[in-house]
């Protein structure tokens, strides 16, 4: 009946990484031409009682000719746990030649976890007050580059491995993450010549602590729609994550949504898992322009 058990924990997944490019990677920041609003919300798990939910936004632009900036806001809550945090992102782009450039890119923010025991219930009467673990410091730092339809990336996040712990003399830090990816852009002419159709096959493997996923996906898209398939695969567990997306793009919006199906049947029940994501590009009015990075046209 005595035992020692360690638990670990992992940051929450998205379906859309890259719809959500300020959480895969900072080196990112200011990749378009434009000013660059995004909004993202995942609801996992919507038939249990956990209330599994992330969320958050980000705004992006060039602000000179190679230097890139800004700012990102996320809340990940799970039943009365909440973990907001706030970020703010700076990239710098070297030219490498004609059809291939490299980003480099830090983030830096804070982060707090804290326990509302208003929704809670006991058996008993409990006089629990509100708990948090303060806010913490947090950093991280990434590259992604391009050469001709090839791009790849990598990031470090939690480089200072904030404080989870909200009580007591518990030293629970965040573990350092890595993050892998990498995409080829396939361009496809119809027979009218009038469309071009892309076909852009991508991965994104991931580690924290002692967890590993990797992602494979697909995504097709030809004027304003957008159809893909995702597999995503906790290397730690024994089933695979299938996912549909569909998107499309009016008026300078980007929407993208997303159906997670877990193979599991522990999860089955629990409901899957939904995402969207809305992406608002605004024209620049500046006179000098600022040369978008070379990535999947719907990305941009």
């Amino acid at each position: 009946m005595l035992c020692c058990l360690h638990v670990g924990a992992q940051d929450s997944p998205l379906t859309l990484w890259y719809y959500n490019k300020h959480f895969l990677n900072p080196s990112m920041a200011g990749s378009a031409d434009q000013l660059r609003l995004n909004m993202f919300y995942r609801n996992q798990w919507h038939k249990s009682d956990a209330g599994f939910q992330f969320y958050g936004a980000s705004a992006d632009m060039p602000v000179a000719k190679n230097l890139g900036c800004g700012i990102e806001f996320e809340n990940d809550h799970a039943s009365a746990f909440a973990k907001p945090s706030v970020y703010g992102a700076l990239s710098y782009r070297i030219k490498a030649g004609q059809h291939s450039e490299v980003r480099y890119g830090i983030r830096l923010g804070i982060v707090q976890k804290y326990l509302s025991a208003s929704g809670l219930t006991f058996e008993q009467a409990e006089n629990i007050a509100d708990k948090s673990s303060g806010v913490k410091p947090d950093a991280g730092i990434g590259a992604s580059g391009t050469v001709g339809n090839f791009f790849a990336g990598a990031a470090l996040d939690h480089l200072l491995r904030p404080r989870q712990s909200i009580g007591g003399n518990i030293e629970s830090r965040a573990a350092i993450k890595l993050t892998l990816d990498a995409g080829y852009i396939c361009k496809i002419t119809t027979l009218t010549h009038k469309n071009v159709i892309e076909i852009t096959p991508m991965v994104i493997f991931q580690q924290q602590g002692k967890q590993q996923n990797l992602q494979l996906s697909v995504i097709g898209h030809a004027n304003w729609l957008l159809m893909g398939i995702s597999c995503r695969k906790n290397l730690m567990a024994d089933m695979p994550c299938s996912s549909i997306i569909l998107g499309y793009s009016i008026l300078g919006f980007r929407f993208a949504y997303s159906y997670d199906i877990d193979m599991s049947r522990k999860t089955t029940k629990a409901g899957n898992a939904h995402e969207v994501s809305i992406t608002k590009l605004f024209e620049s009015r500046r006179k000098e322009k600022h040369k978008s990075i070379d990535c999947p046209s719907f990305l941009r």
